[in-house]
């Protein structure tokens, strides 16, 4: 549940970070307190002109309240402009920030097997932009016109300040009831919307099946349940607030109908002037209406504060792993340390103590049946996941704790399911570095897939992303060849010859023949160990319940487990 304290703590955290934020809104709220003091002269202007203009006649002062008056007006309007100009550049850079951070930790989260979606992480940072980018911040700043309302009120006459005091005092209290009894129902219809968005999302992206099985009603109806809940509880949250913004209007417009009684009755009393009783009624609206504003703003802010909350729990479930320097004298190539890993809500390891070397220039081959840990043996090597005890050494590097953008170049990697994004074939290959066109072109014709991309419509300028319209075996050679970019130092494959023809799977066993004549260390796993028999130099064999065995081709085996 969300605490209103623990959120300011940790935005005030946040800001001691980022002293140019805290010098933007140190501003903004500078700007507020000024703009305040200007539109404070309204209402003294307007009592001055009913209580000297209207009684003495004097039109030169009538002149001179009316220029100080538009004067003040023009002040406060500049003023505004420019603190909403900087909330909005303030909203922007933050936005900016936060979307790099929110992705990346996105793509950890599912890294390790959390049902989270990224786009989720991107909808809270956009929550957040309209939140800072909008007039709540300014509503918040603009609460300094409450004590020195309080105050100006007090000098006319104590009962108009005891008058608005209530006033303020009532709204603030309800803005305090209503938080305290909708929090709770904001998160939960927000992570049920969250959650079902994120369920039916999975499963339209099955599009073909769902429709040519006829089960797209059927998923729309087991999803709609859950979304009407959601849908109803936020309804609930929303039925109390209109019920609080009634009772807010209604003490506001109270407490300036009740300033306008009590000044007749002490103008008549000679105890206050005419024109005190007008500038009364303007303060007293001046008091409360920032905070009226504030507690009829409550759902922006619950939003906001539910985002904020999200992303730092994202943030520090899913951050980086530390930097850890390497070994001084780390052995080459590839080395897995006694690896034991398993599922986050798996009973016992799939992969335990599972130790093998691969060093330059070596193709190991992994073999196992279906769950055995293959797939995420490759991860854990590439340090995308952590395991529960091991490590996987890469150069004497850690390849868990080490930044992606260093060690990244040195890896080729092609997972089962080939992803490409938006963009040409050439940039894809290339890992939307530096334009490398040479470079590029000498990692397709490694990994025989030049040809290929030559009778592509574009050739190395065709599009290439998800909806592009390339095969699957077309989108594997383009992604073996990306695998291949840079002349890495570890190439890890994941059943690169699924999906592909005769000429294509031999294209596959060339290229990674080539890649360990270049030194690469070559980890390979495959369903089909007649393509690769008599090509690697070392298999790896994983069995059910954590055991593996390494073996030499042809050979007895070499260790085990």
């Amino acid at each position: 549940m969300i605490r209103a304290g623990s959120v300011a703590g940790d935005i005030a955290q946040a800001l001691a970070r980022a002293p140019a934020f805290s010098g933007v809104l140190g501003t903004a709220f500078g700007l507020s307190v000024a703009r305040q003091a200007c539109l404070l002269g309204m209402p003294l202007l307007t009592m001055h002109i009913f209580d000297g203009v209207i009684e003495g006649g004097n039109l030169d002062t009538l002149t001179v309240l009316a220029l100080a008056f538009f004067v003040a007006l023009v002040m406060g309007g500049v003023m505004r402009a420019v603190r909403a100009m900087l909330m909005a550049a303030l909203a922007e850079s933050l936005a900016r920030r936060l979307t790099v951070e929110a992705l990346e930790a996105a793509v950890r989260s599912a890294l390790a097997g959390s049902r989270r979606p990224g786009l989720a992480a991107l909808q809270d940072t956009a929550e957040l932009r309209r939140f800072l980018g909008g007039g709540t911040i300014a509503d918040l700043f603009d609460m300094t016109a409450t004590p020195i309302g309080l105050l100006v009120l007090w000098m006319l006459h104590p009962v108009y300040a005891t008058i608005a005091f209530i006033a303020c005092l009532t709204i603030g209290v309800l803005g305090v009831v209503l938080d305290r009894t909708t929090r709770g129902m904001m998160r939960s219809a927000s992570d049920r919307q969250v959650k079902t968005s994120a369920e039916l999302q999975g499963r339209l992206r099955q599009s073909d099946m769902l429709e040519g099985l006829g089960m797209l009603g059927p998923v729309v109806r087991r999803w709609e349940p859950a979304q009407a809940a959601a849908l109803a509880e936020g309804d609930q949250a929303q039925a109390r607030a209109r019920a609080v913004r009634g009772i807010t209007e209604f003490s506001s417009y109270f407490a300036q109908g009740t300033v306008v009684v009590a000044g007749v009755i002490l103008a008549t009393h000679h105890q206050v002037s005419p024109g005190s009783i007008i500038a009364a009624t303007m303060l007293a609206n001046s008091a409360t209406s920032p905070i009226a504003r504030v507690v009829l703003s409550w759902r922006d802010w619950a939003l906001a504060a539910l985002a904020w909350r999200r992303l730092q729990e994202l943030f520090a479930d899913h951050a980086a792993p530390a930097p850890t320097p390497p070994a001084a004298e780390g052995p080459p190539g590839l080395w897995l340390r006694d690896i034991t890993w398993t599922p986050p809500e798996g009973t016992r390891p799939v992969l335990e103590g599972t130790t093998v070397y691969c060093p330059p220039g070596t193709i190991t081959l992994v073999l196992g049946p279906n769950g055995t840990g293959k797939s995420s043996l490759l991860r854990l090597a590439l340090g995308l996941m952590e395991p529960d005890s091991g490590s996987a050494v890469l150069e004497g590097q850690d390849t868990r704790h080490v930044a992606r953008e260093v060690i990244g170049p040195r890896i080729g990697y092609l997972p089962q399911d080939v992803q490409l994004l938006d963009g040409s074939v050439l940039r894809n290959i290339g890992r939307f570095g530096p334009e490398d066109a040479e470079a590029v072109v000498a990692a397709a014709r490694m990994a025989g897939a030049h040809d290929m991309i030559g009778r592509l419509p574009l050739g190395y300028a065709t599009e290439a992303g998800p909806t592009a319209g390339l095969s699957m075996g077309q989108k594997r050679m383009v992604g073996l060849a990306r695998a291949f970019y840079g002349n890495p130092a570890l190439l890890v494959l994941d059943e690169p010859e699924a999906g592909l023809d005769k000429q294509g799977r031999e294209a596959v066993l060339a290229a990674v023949q080539a890649a360990r004549a270049q030194g690469a260390a070559c980890l390979v796993v495959s369903h089909d160990p007649g393509l690769w028999r008599g090509q690697v130099d070392q298999l790896l064999r994983l069995a059910p319940r954590g055991a593996w065995t390494v073996e030499a081709p042809d050979q007895p085996a070499a260790r085990s487990a």
